[in-house]
């Protein structure tokens, strides 16, 4: 049950069938037929404007003539009567509806049209649609089917939310196959109404679903959607598969930040920021789904895996170790304790490899010490069909050893026929069991993500919810400037405000005066070309670092001036920035671009020139807390490189990651800054200092 606007999707006492139909190939005879074999118990009213028996129902010609109250309307008419009938259900004081009928904004011009008035007229109204163009709606749990799909789904804990009807239709027929059950199927369609983030906090509060499955194919409100699915996943385990993630965005970009972030970013940001799981594969999808509707959430990533063939073992352990599973050689005392039970002949590692003879009783010996094992998190059974292997005596001692035990496990019975009535009794007993070993090695490395995902991290602002009074006369002086491109020499005072530390700098127009502000600002020195039609430095030549001399400064000013004008002739030149080299340290990249969907983007990445080749980055929707910044260097490849390698000392991370956050609520705080990109920024032992920075503002006046 829930206590959303949505309680008559969920528990209704009466439903109509508007466009009912007597002939059950027709979309509004199929789903009365649905509705009636499925058992549903609540009334049952067929809407015809014929009237008459329908199905052996007395049907009426219109829902005004309904003297019963009715909770739900299913509507299956033509396009253009699916406005009068809504109009009907508000006035019969029906709560919700789901219109099946296609004929909107799928389809032509005049669908746009329809549809858009669909829209406004029902905006603010107690009446809530799902569709239109939609599959429908099931609840097993109340036999409650109203698709035109055939066939109902037994009740189970997994709800599951679809973009797409086709796809809906044939994960019906698939789970059918393997018994999955569901406490809820919707196919949302054009979301006039009800949308994905409506439905994820309606079954946040479902008491009968346990794990929130969804295939989305985009998200109508980014925001709205990220906080939902951070209330949600804070509640249970949530899987997405998102369609089109390979599609490019159409945005424009200049910086190093923007040609990383990809269309898909901003969800994938924030997915991981909600603690959410995001599947590759609709296989994936289910096979973690189906693990998690019935096994704990691990509590880390030790896995041990026990088989009857050497072989399996290996090929798990593999896989296990590419999915970022621990494979970790078992302890003393449970040795001792295996040695004690299994023959000689039997490998005390893990895997642990009961050989090829093993009958049910040497499974359920290992598995009574293996299942107490304090080093473990997770248990993985592997079973391959030998002379004499009796799967069913197996999967049956498998069951009765491992239930109650708060150890995940899964299970791989490979084989075809000859271990198929095993894997089936696996499955009735409550243990995934798959085919292949590494599917049960994905669903259980997915399990052990959802677990990490799930511990909360503490997010504490880093600022003031609001910018300082020096901030806003910063942003208020580069507004009045009228500049739309901005480097450091702009940005400087900005970040500073925000305690991002820079380097000392300034600008030179020629060599002569390049030579005197790096006396002023004292030696080694960096002098790099000022344009702000130029973003990329280095690709043009425009970069000379560690100059220790006046006349150094004075010749890699005029190389610089030169050869940036011959590259680049219409570029507008301003000069060079001189600035002091800073102390050595990582060279990192820190940035922020806006997602029409989902806002500002804040990413962090290992800079430099190689940045883009490099492509080491992490990515989070702004704000961030200094925890989420710590688990954004945490996720970097060369994250060890923070921590000091080959005797480097590390990083100091407390202070790079308040960096973070702070540059985080920068771009919070100010909308009208588009790209914001500070590359590099260098942290070392002592500190993290910003060496060169850009940015877009947006003016009155420009898109």
């Amino acid at each position: 049950m829930t206590g959303s606007s949505l309680q008559a999707f969920f528990e209704p006492r009466g439903v109509a069938v508007i466009g009912a139909s007597r002939d059950p190939s027709k979309v509004g005879g199929s789903v009365l037929a649905n509705l009636r074999s499925a058992g549903y118990g609540g009334r049952v009213v067929p809407v015809n404007s014929r009237g008459e028996t329908v199905q052996g129902l007395p049907a009426a010609r219109s829902l005004l003539e309904v003297s019963e109250p009715v909770d739900l309307a299913v509507i299956a008419v033509p396009a253009p009567s699916v406005l009068p009938a809504l109009k009907e259900c508000a006035a019969k004081g029906v709560r919700g509806a789901v219109v099946i009928s296609a004929g909107f904004r799928e389809t032509d011009d005049e669908g746009r049209r329809r549809e858009a008035e669909l829209r406004a007229w029902l905006r603010g109204r107690p009446l809530r649609v799902l569709g239109p163009n939609c599959l429908g709606w099931i609840r097993p749990s109340t036999r409650l089917n109203l698709t035109f799909a055939p066939g109902m789904p037994k009740p189970g804990p997994i709800a599951f939310v679809s973009h797409s009807g086709a796809l809906a239709v044939a994960i019906l027929d698939w789970a059918r196959d393997r018994h999955m059950g569901f406490s809820l199927f919707a196919s949302l369609g054009n979301q006039a109404d009800l949308d994905e983030t409506e439905l994820l906090r309606a079954v946040a509060e479902d008491a009968e679903s346990r794990v929130i499955v969804a295939y989305l194919e985009g998200v109508a409100d980014g925001r709205a959607f990220a906080a939902a699915l951070r209330e949600a996943a804070a509640l249970k385990p949530v899987i997405l598969l998102k369609a089109g993630r390979t599609t490019e965005g159409a945005r424009a970009v200049s910086s190093h930040t923007g040609a990383l972030a990809g269309a898909d970013a901003a969800l994938d940001a924030a997915v991981r920021q909600a603690g959410a799981v995001r599947a590759q594969t609709i296989e994936e999808l289910f096979d973690l789904a189906h693990a998690l509707e019935s096994q704990p959430v691990p509590r880390g990533r030790r896995l041990l895996i026990v088989t009857n063939g050497g072989g399996l073992g290996i090929v798990a352990t593999d896989a296990a170790r590419e999915a970022g599973l621990e494979v970790l050689p078992l302890d003393t005392a449970v040795r001792n304790r295996l040695r004690a039970v299994l023959p000689p002949m039997a490998s005390l590692g893990n895997p642990v490899d009961l050989v090829g003879d093993a009958d049910a009783a040497r499974f359920s010996h290992a598995l009574d010490v293996l299942g107490a094992a304090p080093s473990a998190d997770l248990l993985l059974i592997l079973l391959t069909a030998q002379a004499a292997t009796d799967s069913t005596g197996v999967a049956r001692a498998i069951v009765g050893v491992m239930r109650g035990s708060p150890l995940p496990v899964a299970a791989a019975f490979v084989g075809g026929p000859r271990v198929a009535p095993g894997a089936a009794a696996m499955e009735e007993g409550g243990i995934p069991c798959y085919a292949f070993p590494e599917r049960a090695v994905a669903a259980l490395a997915g399990m052990a993500l959802v677990g990490e995902r799930q511990r909360p991290r503490t997010v504490e602002p880093a600022v003031e919810p609001s910018p300082s009074a020096v901030a806003t006369a910063e942003m208020n002086r580069l507004r009045a400037a009228g500049t739309a491109r901005l480097g450091m020499l702009e940005l400087a005072s900005l970040l500073e405000s925000y305690g991002v530390g820079v380097a000392a700098s300034g600008l030179a127009a020629t060599p002569a005066e390049a030579v005197s502000l790096a006396e002023r600002l004292g030696f080694p020195v960096a002098v790099k070309v000022a344009s702000p039609d130029i973003s990329h430095k280095s690709d043009v030549g425009g970069v000379r670092l560690g100059l220790v001399s006046g006349g150094e400064v004075a010749q890699a000013t005029e190389d610089i001036l030169a050869r940036v004008r011959a590259a680049r002739p219409a570029a507008r030149l301003r000069g060079v920035q001189v600035h002091r080299m800073v102390p050595q340290g990582k060279e990192l990249l820190l940035g922020v671009i806006r997602d029409p969907q989902f806002g500002p983007l804040v990413m962090v990445g290992f800079g430099g020139v190689y940045v883009e080749v490099l492509k080491d980055t992490a990515l989070r929707l702004a704000p961030v807390g200094r925890d989420e910044a710590l688990a954004m260097l945490d996720e970097l490849r060369m994250s060890p490189v923070l921590h000091g390698v080959r005797g480097e000392p590390p990083v100091d991370r407390q202070v790079l990651a308040e960096v973070i956050s702070r540059f985080a609520r920068l771009a919070v705080d100010f909308p009208d800054l588009g790209e914001i990109e500070l590359n590099p920024l260098v942290a070392g032992p002592d500190g993290v200092v910003a060496v060169d920075a850009r940015a877009t503002l947006a003016l009155p006046g420009t898109a």
